[in-house]
């Protein structure tokens, strides 16, 4: 009989230990984290404010509130209710600490100009004396192309034709492949550049021998930027003069 009362006893215990520790996790939470994937930069115009939110959940009876915002782990934000919300860090001139009143929201923040060297993980976290919560999303920053050329040359009816193609100033690094026809040249020549404003450019250069291009070919250079959809194309038509 002592024994079941003990069974039972220690049952009702965890059962509310274990309410307890849901209530608490459950106490302050990340509903939505809106952090876009990628954010192209116009180099014609002025840059749109690019703009973050953190949505999140806080239960009334929850104290100690605290909002924050980091960019590959370093502190750029920081919001308490009654407290106005202030940059900080490699940021605290970027953010425009007044946006959340106009969004309605705390965890809205908006970086003016942002720039290459704004692509990496932000964080949100939320906290109070009793629970914390927190969602990650990487960003990244696309700068177009300056210029982009596709070049052929051949000195001679019997020479080689050289091709060059090269793509100027842009962020995240280029990859680039040429074609013949629809074959991948592999044998090329690459080179590549970064600058001191962090911009990529890279050039390649291959030889194609005279006796294997038809006239027409098309011959064709794309490139693509790492870890985006970014791509752009070129091509021209050999004649074999």
């Amino acid at each position: 009989m002592l024994v079941l009362m003990a069974n039972k006893w220690s049952l009702c215990i965890s059962t509310l230990t274990w309410l307890t520790l849901l209530s608490v996790t459950n106490s302050v939470r990340i509903t939505n984290l809106k952090v876009p994937h990628t954010y192209t930069l116009d180099r014609n115009t002025e840059p749109d404010p690019l703009v973050l939110d953190c949505e999140y959940e806080v239960e009334p009876r929850e104290k100690g509130f605290v909002l924050k915002w980091l960019f590959n782990n370093h502190s750029i934000y920081q919001w308490i209710p009654q407290v106005k919300g202030f940059a900080m860090g490699i940021m605290k001139s970027k953010i425009d600490t007044k946006i959340f009143t106009m969004e309605g929201s705390p965890g809205v923040i908006t970086i003016t100009k942002p720039d290459w060297n704004m692509t990496g993980e932000y964080t949100c976290a939320v906290q109070t004396f009793e629970s914390t919560d927190k969602k990650s999303a990487r960003l990244q920053i696309v700068v177009p192309e300056s210029d982009f050329v596709l070049e052929t040359k051949m000195d001679g009816e019997q020479s080689d034709v050289d091709i060059m193609c090269a793509v100027q100033n842009v962020f995240p690094q280029p990859q680039l492949s040429v074609m013949f026809d629809t074959k991948i040249i592999d044998s090329v020549l690459t080179h590549t550049d970064q600058n001191s404003s962090g911009l990529y450019s890279t050039t390649v250069r291959t030889r194609i021998p005279r006796d294997k291009l038809e006239s027409p070919t098309p011959i064709s250079c794309s490139f693509f930027l790492l870890g985006t959809t970014y791509t752009k194309r070129r091509e021209t038509i050999f004649y074999g003069k």
